[in-house]
């Protein structure tokens, strides 16, 4: 009888300890071990207003003159801490078009020789965009153009904006340059190297190799489709002025 008993008291105690290990088990691993597993996680927020179109798109589209492709579009930066940006592109872009002058309005004079007619318009400033995107990394590039009756077309200015959408602000260009460890002072060398490595191309188009390098003021930095870092700059010649755009090393 004793010894019967001993053996239930003894099969009691072996269930209660399987039960609290268990049971200890379950809350230790629930609660201890994913605490110590769980690390802060980076905060991922859609800042895109539209989410059906793309971080870049164009609206508005307008053409000037089929004959020498000129046309002006809006461009919306599709990103809602970008609001404000894509309102004054879309001023300067409505300025331009409200200043587009027309031959039949001018009181030109007999020796004043109008070399291309395209649609009646004399002289205007029209702008082109491209735009890349690459992981989380969204470039814009504007370019500004003239355009006359007497010289055709002669390029202007480049600006651009580089976004991150992770938290919809512009990058600066110092973060830029960090990012993919340059500096402006090693572009210019090879700019400098880019441009000499075509003698003839210099020869050409008068090209001002130290003029360009020296006064490098009118460029814009990107990053492409492919994640590489382009730089578009203002070519100075002694026939005329002109974009060119070259991969940062």
């Amino acid at each position: 009888m004793e010894e019967n008993f001993k053996g239930k008291f003894g099969f009691i105690i072996f269930i209660f300890i399987v039960l609290f290990l268990a049971i200890g088990g379950f809350f230790f691993t629930k609660y201890v071990l994913n605490e110590k597993d769980e690390t802060p996680k980076e905060k991922i927020t859609n800042y895109k207003i539209d989410k059906k179109k793309d971080y870049i798109y164009y609206t508005d589209n307008e053409t000037i003159s089929e004959d020498a492709e000129l046309e002006y579009m809006n461009v919306v930066i599709n990103l809602s801490t970008q609001e404000s940006l894509t309102k004054s592109l879309k001023d300067e872009n409505e300025r331009y078009k409200n200043n587009v002058k027309y031959i039949s309005d001018q009181n030109l004079i007999s020796d004043e020789i109008i070399n291309y007619n395209n649609d009646n318009i004399y002289a205007l400033t029209y702008r082109t965009f491209e735009d890349y995107e690459f992981d989380k990394y969204v470039s814009l590039i504007i370019r500004d153009y003239n355009y006359s009756c007497f010289d055709l077309l002669s390029f202007s200015y480049i600006k651009s904006y580089v976004f991150d959408t992770s938290n919809g602000e512009i990058i600066k260009e110092d973060e830029i340059l960090k990012k993919y460890n340059t500096s402006i002072d090693t572009i210019k060398s090879q700019i400098k190297e880019y441009l000499n490595s075509d003698q003839k191309k210099i020869e050409e188009n008068g090209i001002n190799v130290d003029e360009t390098v020296n006064n490098l003021d009118n460029y814009a930095l990107y990053i492409n489709e492919y994640g590489r870092l382009y730089i578009s700059f203002l070519v100075k010649s002694s026939k005329e002025d002109y974009n060119d755009s070259m991969e940062v090393r």
